[in-house]
């Protein structure tokens, strides 16, 4: 699985994290595998997983230029893909252990396609 990480001496003022879902026809367009790669060039991490209501959602955490950058492709999409809408909303970036398997990314960590199960 792919791995992207960010200098554990950057400091926490330099890292935010934001929510994010992606509305359109986003499911079943390599949309997640797109958002994956957006983000290993970017240094991004986190995760995105498709919704049961059709449309795809995730946490992304890096550096503020990179997540603005990363924001803009989320709003491009991918080839095949159209985005309708992308909500985008700043939380805390979480400490190092906190949250369960995909949702315990933190910017050392890599930005990983979550299994789905609704």
């Amino acid at each position: 699985m792919w791995h992207a990480s960010i200098s554990r001496s950057q400091s926490a003022m330099s890292v935010k994290r934001y929510a994010f879902t992606v509305h359109g026809y986003v499911q079943g367009v390599f949309f997640r595998k797109y958002t994956q790669n957006s983000a290993a060039a970017l240094s991004i991490s986190g995760f995105v997983r498709n919704l049961p209501n059709g449309s795809v959602g995730g946490e992304a955490e890096g550096p503020p230029d990179n997540l603005e950058r990363f924001r803009r492709k989320l709003e491009q999409g991918s080839d095949m893909s159209t985005v309708q809408k992308v909500e985008w909303d700043e939380i805390e970036v979480r400490k190092e252990g906190e949250g369960q398997g995909y949702m315990k990314a933190t910017s050392s960590e890599r930005f990983s396609i979550a299994r789905t199960y609704y």
